[in-house]
């Protein structure tokens, strides 16, 4: 790593902290600079909540379902109006003809562990690194759901047989439990949102990008699955040259484990998987049928879900896109087992040709951190890297996306 730890912690601090932002005035930090960009969602209307739904495309009409609480899902401003961090080269001239997206993880309210990431990136290629929340993550949640957070906790800790409840997942463990489809809403707002950024860089309506600019993915657990779609798919031609480097990701939804204090606890895990892998078809409103059969996210998203995923339209495309595709396993990983990585990228016989890196890490919640059996340790929420153990894992893993994206 380039620079002491503690100065991640202060740079961040100051960066969280900024009341107001300019392109004129960026926060400077070691050959780099930091800006924070405003982004509007026009794609929160597919949100859980409204009476009612319209597909303009095939001009069909919904039932919806209203929801208790206020605002409902796609009324939530912070989660239509936001800002998102662009770290760039200092020096560097603007706009720029390359951009790394990096995508995130479930459950995650900072962008505190990716700021090395994103950093230790931007040095390595020499192009910026773009940190796209996405839809009700980071600071597109709802801000009255942390003084709920103490209760919820309580009442699902007292829940029997509800193993991993814990204050850290207590929000999107109710949440998704309560509505396992606000998942799926989510990733399509999400895949849209991509898509209408790209499609304003293309359109030169971006002041940091040219309309030629190259559009690459860092795609990290489910951030990795929105990288992956978009690149099977290339949605308008937008991807046509893009790269993407995708991290403990893209294994099917059948093989995951997605209970622990970090992600969600049993509960909402059991949930999610009776809606995705056993009932996906059966379970499936009208609405989110349409999407799974007639919408392309929605194809990509059922494609590797169910109890049988549809392993030859994956491959086949992988296939084609495989040069411009690089698999990175931590062979540690118990939420994503690497194994079942491996199946996605390089296929049941192994031969799509997709290259596959695989890194001895941590736990997946925290791959560069030591959290010594104890997943809701602040210690190891609070820390970047630890460079004793991880620190030689962490160079190999910037390289590796680094020369990939190169």
């Amino acid at each position: 790593m380039n620079f002491p730890q503690s100065e991640y912690h202060s740079r961040y601090r100051e960066f969280r902290h900024k009341s107001s932002w300019s392109d004129s005035e960026p926060i400077p930090f070691h050959g780099t600079e930091f800006y924070n960009p405003l982004f509007t969602s026009r794609n929160a209307g597919h949100l859980c909540g409204r009476p009612s739904y319209r597909c303009d495309e095939h001009e069909l009409t919904f039932e919806g379902r209203p929801i208790e609480g206020q605002p409902p899902d796609f009324e939530i401003q912070q989660n239509i109006r936001f800002r998102y961090p662009l770290i760039a080269p200092t020096g560097s001239g603007r706009p720029h003809r390359r951009v790394t997206i990096l995508l995130h993880g479930l459950n995650e309210r900072t962008y505190s562990k990716y700021l090395p990431w994103a950093y230790e990136l931007c040095i390595a290629t020499g192009a910026p690194v773009l940190l796209f929340p996405l839809a009700l993550h980071v600071n597109r949640v709802l801000p009255a759901w942390s003084t709920r957070q103490a209760a919820i906790c309580e009442r699902r800790q007292r829940m029997a047989g509800n193993q991993f409840a814990h204050r850290f997942n207590a929000i999107v463990s109710e949440r998704l439990e309560e509505l396992p489809e606000r998942f799926f809403w989510g990733a399509v707002q999400s895949y849209l949102d991509l898509v209408d950024l790209a499609s304003d860089i293309r359109a030169g309506r971006h002041a940091h990008f040219t309309a030629d600019t190259r559009l690459d993915f860092l795609g990290y657990s489910a951030g990795g699955y929105v990288s992956f779609f978009l690149m099977l798919e290339n949605p308008e031609g937008l991807f046509s040259d893009s790269r993407a480097a995708l991290f403990a990701t893209c294994a099917p939804a059948r093989d995951l484990n997605l209970a622990s204090p970090l992600i969600l606890d049993l509960a909402a895990e059991t949930a999610l998987m009776k809606k995705y892998v056993k009932n996906i078809d059966q379970g499936a409103d009208p609405r989110m049928r349409h999407w799974l059969e007639c919408h392309a996210e929605g194809r990509w998203f059922r494609a590797l879900s169910g109890t049988r995923t549809n392993r030859q339209k994956v491959e086949a495309r992988v296939r084609e896109i495989a040069p411009r595709l690089l698999g990175i396993a931590n062979i540690n990983d118990d939420v994503t087992p690497w194994n079942a990585l491996l199946d996605t990228f390089q296929g049941l016989r192994r031969d799509t040709g997709v290259r596959v890196e695989e890194l001895d890490l941590g736990l997946h919640e925290n791959p560069f951190v030591d959290l010594g059996g104890n997943l809701a340790s602040r210690k190891g929420l609070i820390e970047f890297v630890d460079e004793e153990r991880y620190g030689r894992e962490f160079e190999r893993f910037i390289a590796a996306v680094a020369a990939h994206l190169g």
